[in-house]
């Protein structure tokens, strides 16, 4: 059996509420080898964050709380270790980039300390040195006149560089496994391409496994191998890139594909998939998809399908339910 560079077992989280503690991760399983680039992607409000902020163990500041599962680095559950190990993982080994910047940058730290701290904890390197290293890092990730961007605040960079500096920090240790939450939200078109590129670039270059989250299909074509689509809390399908946009198969991710502007349609009147993700505290019985689905059975409102493999191409629907297979219930 092939050792995964991170293989998530079961992984269930929940939120507490006024309701009380409600479940928003579904017992999701997934894997990611080095050097291969797994997106995930749904629509806001399907898990997708959640799920890479209970991987790095990142929920102290929510209501939130793993409540059941196994992560799976290297052969060691993460989610078993104390928070004093765990510390020795983010950054290290296991690196993050977050969607938004300008938030997740100190505001009143120089962009020099906020590089450098990271580097001296892992890499025991003196202030002098960890400077020297950071410098060459901000340079590697195509940031000009890196010296002097050390001595800048976040809010005198633009939303690219300022990107790249984030991006500049997660791989400063040389991580194996890369996660990358939204990591071109916000960015105009051009800087998203060069974002992309950028991170291709770097994890070709370190042959590193990198997780990227996203409710961008453009995103997932452009950089990923194989795509997981999260719906409520749940994988509804898993396969290639190619095999996805080829022979889609969960009607939820035809409705994604459907919904993506192409020029040249001739149609004046974007495709939406009616309604919206159900809340965690009010989850309808059935397949958690099926007020919205258009090939919707009576059978979909009353019994949740599980989730079946075929030729490496997995789905979560009654379509495609066959009872000599048997459902695989995560």
């Amino acid at each position: 059996m092939m050792n995964h560079l991170l293989q998530v077992n079961n992984l269930q989280t929940a939120f507490k509420t006024d309701k009380g503690m409600q479940t928003v991760v579904h017992g999701i399983s997934f894997h990611v080898d080095k050097g291969e680039i797994v997106g995930i992607v749904g629509e806001s409000g399907c898990g997708k964050s959640v799920t890479s902020l209970s991987i790095m163990r990142l929920l102290h500041d929510t209501p939130g709380k793993i409540t059941g599962g196994q992560v799976n680095y290297n052969d060691y559950d993460l989610l078993r270790l104390p928070e004093s190990s765990m510390k020795g993982y983010r950054g290290k080994e296991l690196a993050m980039i977050f969607q938004e910047p300008m938030t997740s940058l100190n505001p009143v730290l120089k962009i020099g300390k906020q590089l450098r701290e990271p580097i001296q904890l892992h890499l025991k390197m003196s202030k002098a040195d960890a400077a020297e290293h950071a410098v060459k890092v901000l340079e590697s990730v195509g940031i000009p006149r890196a010296k002097d961007i050390m001595d800048e605040y976040p809010h005198q960079l633009s939303g690219g560089m300022r990107q790249r500096v984030m991006i500049a920090m997660a791989i400063s240790c040389k991580p194996s496994l890369l996660i990358a939450d939204e990591p071109t939200t916000a960015l105009d078109v051009t800087i998203q391409a060069q974002i992309l590129s950028l991170m291709k670039e770097i994890q070709k270059e370190n042959d590193m496994g990198i997780l990227m989250i996203t409710h961008d299909l453009g995103v997932v074509a452009e950089v990923c191998n194989r795509v997981i689509v999260m719906y409520a809390g749940r994988v509804v399908e898993e396969t290639t890139v190619e095999l996805l946009f080829e022979n889609p198969k969960h009607p939820y991710t035809k409705g994604l594909i459907a919904s993506v502007p192409k020029i040249g349609s001739g149609s004046k009147r974007l495709h939406s998939i009616p309604g919206t993700v159900p809340s965690p505290t009010n989850m309808p019985t059935g397949c958690k998809f099926a007020p919205r689905c258009k090939d919707v059975m009576d059978f979909c409102h009353t019994e949740e399908p599980g989730l079946i493999e075929e030729d490496g191409h997995s789905c979560r629907c009654w379509l495609y339910q066959d009872q000599r297979q048997g459902a695989m219930t995560e």
